[in-house]
């Protein structure tokens, strides 16, 4: 397979390979619209500079917020287009940084068949830039620090190590949880203790957490600098708060739950697979294969692959990248420098995803990017597989050689790539349906992207009328999955975070008094009657009825204490359609 992709022209050309990725995702930045998680993160770096107490919540994400903020500052009306022009920037970055570490391991064709295909992992192409592909950034450049320092012997590298883990804290909060890293210099120790003492271990851990504490120093005083420090402090207490209740999506004994589970898919979808590779195998071990049987054999090994890839998509890619780094690093044949990046490697897949609610299935394609080429680096050094199959009373050996092994990967690739180009080609993010068919324009200046017709004239509609009722600047509530419309309008958000619905039904209701207590002047309400995330649903009637049973998207509590805040402050509506109340205090 290796000798294969050494002789295709593409796998010999970097600087191509980057073209080509930045060309094809820049295109398909054009096509698609999203008012949930995009909307969040833009109307986030809209207002952190200008009004940070408006977007407090975002906080927890601070240092991608610097930059987000940084961005709309140099690109004003770049719209949302700009900001996924930018994640592929950061992606391309990730990219180059992971192929310049592991090439000096793995031979580069492998490394870039894997690099390539984390791109394509996601079926809607890119979010504009967000946490999770900084997160990402940060990480690689830590993985490559501690790599470097540890084949080099060179502390300083190991010290920034440290660094850029804290300063990554800051770029998502959960991601404290890739101070797991520091498990590497232990891990040298045990497989490599007749070159490196105790001593030597003890100092690298010690490094590496100085080089924490100056992150932690640093980020505190660029806080201050900022005049961020207080609101980031809430921002904490908040998300601490948050995860105790129990309707919260971050509820820390929800996100283990969250977690078994994903990786009991994992396992699952590994047990497919390997049935997959084994049934083509044996049967490829037999002699004297007629023609029809051969392709046959082909066809439904790619059949199966494709539909494993549609449906189990991110799970495939953890059961590869958990066996290619788990294999490596317990190959004691493998020379320890590539065993530690393994490790490595495993501790980023692991331990990224943890606290988003989501898990895996949100931040686990940001998480690929070294255990990915691990798995096509080991599984194509395999050599001949044998295993017995017992019969009866007789015992038959199975063989499954090298070169069926490069067969049935081939296969597997093809596959992958034939359902991403479908599946992209049919969809973008929270925003379904073929591509050809977003060809409608949302007007506004900061939105710049296609959709669907119907998507388009429903959030048209709307902000035709919002231009009789606000202004840039003012406050708007938005409830409760509509955050686009704070960004596309310009306005602050009036809870302290532009998509309320991530509140928990008793952090909702406290952030809703203390709005009141704390700002003069009343919102302006948009009130949303269908269901937003996924896709956009037909209207529902009873969309903010109180007696409805409680799911992942409708929480009884939050209804409750939104009712009540409209009726306290004897709000009515000024303008109203199937989809969208617009609603103000009634001044008499």
């Amino acid at each position: 397979m290796s000798n294969y992709l050494e002789n295709i022209k593409i796998f010999k050309n970097v600087p191509l390979i980057l073209g080509l990725l930045f060309c094809v995702f820049a295109l398909l930045s054009f096509q698609g619209f999203d008012v949930c998680d995009e909307g969040w993160y833009l109307s986030f770096y809209q207002q952190i500079f200008d009004n940070p107490e408006t977007v407090e919540y975002n906080f927890v994400f601070w240092l991608t917020g610097i930059i987000g903020g940084t961005w709309y500052k140099i690109f004003p009306n770049g719209g949302i287009v700009s900001f996924r022009i930018l994640a592929l920037i950061i992606n391309l970055g990730t990219f180059i940084i992971s192929y310049k570490v592991l090439k000096s391991f793995i031979k580069k064709e492998i490394v870039l068949l894997g690099l390539v295909m984390i791109f394509f992992i996601n079926d809607f192409a890119l979010l504009a830039f967000y946490y999770n592909h900084l997160s990402s950034l940060l990480a690689v450049i830590v993985i490559w620090l501690l790599s470097s320092g540890l084949r080099k012997n060179n502390w300083l590298l190991i010290f920034f190590a440290g660094l850029v883990t804290a300063a990554n804290i800051f770029a998502r909060l959960p991601n404290i949880t890739l101070f797991s890293f520091i498990l590497v210099f232990p891990a040298q120790y045990l497989l490599d203790s007749h070159d490196k003492s105790l001593k030597t271990c003890i100092n690298n851990m010690l490094y590496y957490s100085f080089g924490a504490i100056l992150g932690f120093v640093i980020s505190y005083f660029a806080l201050l600098a900022f005049g961020h420090l207080d609101i980031f402090k809430n921002a904490v207490l908040g998300i601490i708060d948050k995860g105790g209740e129990q309707d919260s999506n971050h509820n820390i004994f929800r996100l283990f739950k969250v977690y078994k589970s994903e990786y009991a898919g994992v396992l699952l979808t590994a047990l497919k697979l390997v049935v997959i590779f084994g049934v083509y195998g044996a049967i490829n071990s037999y002699k004297n294969k007629s023609i029809v049987l051969k392709y046959g054999l082909l066809l439904v090994t790619l059949t199966a692959f494709s539909y494993l890839i549609y449906s189990q998509n991110i799970n495939i890619m953890y059961a590869c990248g958990l066996f290619g780094t788990l294999a490596t690093i317990l190959s004691k044949t493998v020379d320890i420098q590539i065993r530690l990046l393994a490790l490595l490697s495993l501790l980023f897949m692991v331990f990224l995803p943890f606290g988003s609610d989501g898990g895996i299935h949100n931040a686990g394609y940001v998480s690929l990017w070294f255990s990915l080429p691990f798995f096509f680096w080991y599984i194509l050094n395999i050599n001949d597989i044998e295993f017995s199959l017992k019969s009866f009373n007789s015992l038959s050996n199975i063989s499954i050689n090298h070169n069926v092994i490069k067969q049935v990967i081939a296969v597997f690739i093809l596959a992958f790539f034939i359902t991403k180009i479908y599946k992209m080609s049919n969809t973008s993010y929270f925003d379904y349906g073929s591509r050809l068919n977003k060809v409608h324009i949302i007007n506004s200046n900061l939105a710049n992207t296609y959709t669907t017709h119907k998507r388009a004239t429903i959030i048209n509609d709307l902000l035709g009328e919002l231009q009789d009722f606000v202004q840039e600047d003012d406050y708007l509530l938005a409830f409760d999955n509509i955050p686009m419309i704070n960004y596309l309008t310009k306005t602050k958000p009036y809870m302290g975070n532009s998509w309320v619905w991530v509140y928990d039904s008793y952090t909702f209701e406290r952030k809703l008094m203390q709005a009141e207590s704390e700002i003069d002047a009343l919102p302006l309400v948009v009130q949303q009657k269908f269901e937003t995330i996924g896709g956009f649903s037909e209207p529902i009637k009873d969309y903010m009825d109180e007696t409805k049973e409680e799911n992942y998207l409708y929480k009884r509590g939050r209804v409750k204490a939104m009712n009540a805040f409209l009726k306290r402050n004897h709000y009515v509506v000024v303008w109203s359609n199937d989809y969208f109340d617009i609603l103000k205090p009634n001044s008499n």
